[in-house]
């Protein structure tokens, strides 16, 4: 039987519920692909299912090994926990990790982009097993200032979660308890856009982590996270993670940095600008903007004055007013915003003076983007332009009616 066949019949095994049957064809998958190790982690799970717990930790222990041997931190970790709870005396994955942290020397802070520089060809597979290790660390920032006994305390404090396809890990609403590091899957952090429908903004694999705003603020959960496949997450309660980053602060650096990163992702995802963008490239396009940041009553933008750039609210809100048609000098308040509005698109799309004055009613961080980069989108995505243009016809209309009916 070829590989492909074994594949789709375990598969479907799997999902009628026939475990062993499942076990044997994973088993003579492996046997073909030793290299799949997606599969001989799917044996050792049905190894788990059908009562061999002796031969699953067997199984799981060769898996982890060869995780950490080839650099996958955080997939070892996940499934360091599962042997953990099957066989709690087993203690050499813990052993591997800690001789392999520490083998990473002086250098272990080197950052993603500076290896791929130093190696922008090699693969990891090419390289000794302290490198690999080195090298998946730098892509696990969570985990890049710890070694030896440290990270074996750090992955001690750690709670698995298993998940399956759709399974939701966190809803919008919820309080926020934990931080979730991703150890092995695919999960989607969905968001609720203007429509009311659900748009993801985001997708975590692993070394990722989520559950940041809501867990470092202490607020519910603004958006929802789902199994996009089956998942194993590790979670890190807030107590726990307090202590880590009173002795460790680039821990909480770290999330810091990746939390403003969401945000920014998550505001394109809702604002009606992007809803003809397909999510993939909607997210990269969020590289193109810069961010700044006002305090409250700050002018942002003076009616009068050139410009050429674009603004996207991504927290707080502004206040928006023009001057009346009349001689007295006097002012119109045309409303406020808040995240995911627009504005400055009249200059952008006109080269005219600005419009309206815009003052920062709260502290605000928008997203800028240049007459520049603006041009680069729309011209790849015609629908983002038409949707701006929309808005700049509405809201001279909007204006206009403002200052007639305040004459």
């Amino acid at each position: 039987m070829s590989l492909a066949d074994l594949k789709n019949k375990a598969k479907q095994a799997l999902l009628d519920g026939k475990y062993e049957r499942a076990r044997d064809l994973f088993a003579q998958i492996h046997e073909q692909d030793p290299s799949d190790i997606r599969a001989f982690v799917k044996l050792a799970e049905m190894k788990e299912k059908t009562g061999d717990k002796k031969g699953a930790v067997k199984d799981y222990i060769d898996i982890a090994s060869t995780y950490a041997d080839q650099g996958f931190v955080v997939q070892a970790i996940a499934i360091n926990k599962i042997i953990l709870r099957l066989d709690p005396g087993r203690t050499e994955i813990n052993e591997q990790l800690q001789k392999l942290s520490s083998e990473r020397g002086e250098d272990w802070a080197t950052s993603t982009s500076t290896v791929q520089t130093a190696m922008p060809r090699t693969s990891p597979l090419d390289l000794s097993a302290s490198d690999r290790f080195k090298l998946g660390f730098s892509r696990t920032p969570l985990l890049s200032g710890l070694s030896g006994a440290e990270l074996d305390a750090f992955i001690a404090s750690l709670e698995l979660k298993e998940l399956n396809t759709g399974d939701v890990l966190y809803r919008e609403g919820e309080t926020g308890e934990y931080l979730y590091l991703v150890g092995m899957g695919t999960i989607q952090l969905q968001a609720r856009s203007a429509s009311g429908e659900y748009r993801t903004f985001s997708r975590l694999h692993e070394g990722d982590f989520c559950g940041e705003h809501a867990f470092m603020s202490h607020l519910k959960h603004d958006h929802a996270a789902v199994a996009e496949s089956e998942t194993r997450v590790l979670m890190l309660d807030r107590a726990t993670f307090d202590q880590w980053v009173k002795k460790y602060p680039q821990i909480g650096n770290t999330v810091e940095d990746f939390y403003r990163r969401r945000v920014l992702a998550k505001v394109l995802a809702v604002t009606p600008l992007f809803e003809g963008v397909p999510d993939k490239i909607r997210l990269a396009l969020a590289e193109r903007f810069n961010v700044c940041k006002f305090k409250r009553g700050d002018v942002i933008v003076k009616e009068g004055d050139s410009g050429d750039t674009f603004y996207l609210i991504r927290s707080g809100k502004v206040l928006v007013t023009t001057s009346k048609m009349d001689a007295t000098g006097g002012v119109v308040n045309l409303g406020q915003m808040g995240p995911g509005a627009f504005f400055g698109e009249v200059s952008l799309l006109t080269n005219k003076p600005r419009t309206a004055t815009v003052i920062a009613g709260q502290d605000v961080e928008l997203m800028e983007l240049s007459r520049e980069n603006f041009n680069a989108i729309a011209e790849r995505f015609p629908s983002v332009r038409k949707v701006v243009e929309s808005y700049q016809k509405h809201r001279v209309q909007k204006t206009i009616r403002a200052l007639m009916s305040r004459r």
